[in-house]
């Protein structure tokens, strides 16, 4: 009988640890105007192994399709591009924002409108899923390039 409680008890403080690997936090999604397709959701991963991890997934009944993205420099211009996955460095972090590294929400199934609520899975290398609800929806400023440091010569300025 001790044996069978003895692991049970390692069956659950196991199931504590993993359920620890890996964090999300600060999430939101964007508020769409009235006739958007797509919307976008953005995080910080927080990866408490010892082993890089990967997100490869994610879904949100709030859109048909989820793709991750990034921004990237292609033929002078910023554009959009999937990636297959986003990497977490072992006890590191991801930041999923505006500009950056986010999800996508392909095809959403209505507007989302500030203060809306909404849930998402995310998937992980490692075998984990994390279903997160109460996603807050917001209006998404894009990144500031004004007040950015720019070196000219010698001196910098502040735009």
């Amino acid at each position: 009988m001790k044996s069978k409680f003895l692991t049970l008890s390692l069956l659950a403080s196991s199931f504590v640890l993993n359920a620890a690997d890996v964090e999300i936090s600060n999430i939101y999604a964007k508020a769409t105007p009235p006739n958007a397709q797509n919307s976008a959701m953005f995080f910080d991963i927080k990866n408490n192994t010892d082993k890089v991890i990967k997100l490869i997934g994610a879904s949100s009944p709030a859109s048909k399709t989820s793709e991750l993205h990034t921004h990237q420099h292609v033929d002078g211009m910023m554009k959009m591009v999937q990636v297959e996955n986003i990497e977490v460095p072992a006890m590191g972090e991801a930041h999923l924002k505006p500009g950056g590294l986010h999800v996508m929400l392909m095809g959403i199934n209505a507007p989302i409108k500030e203060g809306d609520k909404l849930e998402a899975t995310f998937e992980f290398d490692n075998g984990e899923k994390i279903f997160v609800k109460d996603i807050e929806a917001k209006p998404v400023v894009k990144p500031d390039h004004k007040h950015e440091d720019h070196k000219h010569g010698d001196h910098n300025h502040k735009h």
